[in-house]
């Protein structure tokens, strides 16, 4: 727990609460890390959800989608929680259009939780959310690169900040059927807009914290090489610290220049019901099979692979009105969707930390194990 003078951002991934519907106390989803959680100055998390009964299902949106939208009363659910900030931007924030996600900003700042990254116009959704605590004052920005058409916002229409990008394929090999080398290039006017928003937030908190939802879901390990490029000029442009959201599982943890970027802390609290049926007129559609959907299916509440139960929580301490120290503290997910700190000595432990080392190793990252957290920053 932080002193008077230091304070404590805890950060988690993805959480997508649905106890409403489920018919059960929404105490259950954050029951075993709502103590923890607390000792922290500012907690957030990915939100995965609107909060809305409006609005309208998009055709641009995949099947699965439909589940995307949840009874605002799900809300309670991150208030008991104690979640100070939500990132909202998404592939899901505006599924069901911008009725659902304007409805959805307002039930959350009806609730005492600040929103980043969307908004009514793309002047809100670029600005600054500035918390102070301690004398301390600490921005938070927020960017979507997994856009389906139409999710960005403009000078008169809701969305997301977006950081679009584009994809090109290279042939490798002569050989016909090979897998191309997959170039992903972020488009220059929405990476200097970032820019422009990180260098605004600088001059008026002490600390600068940019998530970014992106990255490629479910494959082990796996980067784009536009995250480098967009992560590294955050922090050129003078980001603090780098939080990384929709891959749904843990991805590799990389310093530059002295700061750090977490390319994703996975979920945390994601319900997504595979047992869910489709409404009438929504057709099924498979993933990839390179997706690893189905692989060693958790169950029917919490679908996917067994790498989906590992978390982090990204535990950050500010001293002196700068970053002092960057840990992570190890989470397991139950088939329920529920996460659990997991304490040294803990098999569960030793997977996650394990899991987080391997792919961090191969960014030139190397973790220390101190009590039941993981030092990042400084070694």
């Amino acid at each position: 727990m932080s002193n008077d003078s230091e304070v404590m951002i805890y950060a988690v991934g993805d959480v997508g609460p649905r106890r409403i519907e489920y018919g059960e106390p929404i105490e259950s989803l954050f029951a075993e890390v709502k103590e923890k959680l607390r000792e922290a100055d500012i907690r957030l998390c990915q939100l995965e959800r609107t909060f809305s009964t409006k609005g309208w299902l998009q055709y641009r949106t995949r099947p699965t989608t439909y589940k995307s939208r949840v009874h605002p009363d799900n809300v309670k659910c991150l208030v008991y929680a104690g979640f100070d900030l939500v990132t909202h931007a998404s592939n899901h924030c505006f599924d069901y259009g911008p009725e659902a996600l304007v409805d959805s900003i307002e039930v959350l700042r009806r609730n005492g939780i600040e929103v980043a990254g969307v908004g009514k116009n793309i002047e809100e959704a670029r600005r600054p959310v500035i918390i102070e605590r301690k004398g301390t004052r600490v921005a938070f920005l927020d960017y979507n690169s997994v856009l389906p058409e139409e999710y960005e916002a403009r000078e008169d229409k809701p969305g997301c900040a977006p950081i679009k990008i584009a994809t090109y394929y290279e042939q490798q090999e002569y050989e016909p059927g090979t897998p191309p080398k997959v170039i992903t290039i972020p488009r220059e006017d929405h990476v200097a807009a970032m820019e422009k928003d990180i260098k605004r937030a600088k001059e008026q908190a002490d600390v600068v914290v940019v998530s970014f939802h992106w990255g490629i879901h479910f494959i082990a390990g796996a980067l784009a090489d536009y995250q480098l490029a967009v992560g590294h000029r955050a922090i050129d442009a003078g980001a603090d610290l780098i939080l990384g959201s929709h891959p749904h599982i843990i991805k590799g943890i990389e310093i530059y220049k002295g700061t750090v970027i977490f390319y994703s802390l996975g979920n945390f609290a994601e319900e997504s019901p595979h047992h869910l049926k489709l409404p009438p007129g929504i057709y099924e559609k498979r993933m990839s099979k390179i997706y690893r959907r189905g692989e060693q299916e958790i169950s029917a509440r919490y679908g996917g692979p067994h790498d989906k139960h590992y978390a982090i929580v990204a535990r950050c301490l500010i001293k002196g009105k700068s970053l002092s120290r960057v840990s992570f503290v190890p989470v397991w997910i139950n088939e329920r969707s529920e996460p659990r700190f997991v304490t040294r000595g803990e098999p569960e432990f030793q997977q996650v930390v394990d899991y987080a080392k391997k792919w961090s190793k191969e960014l030139g990252t190397e973790l220390t194990v101190s009590g039941d957290e993981v030092v990042v920053w400084p070694q």
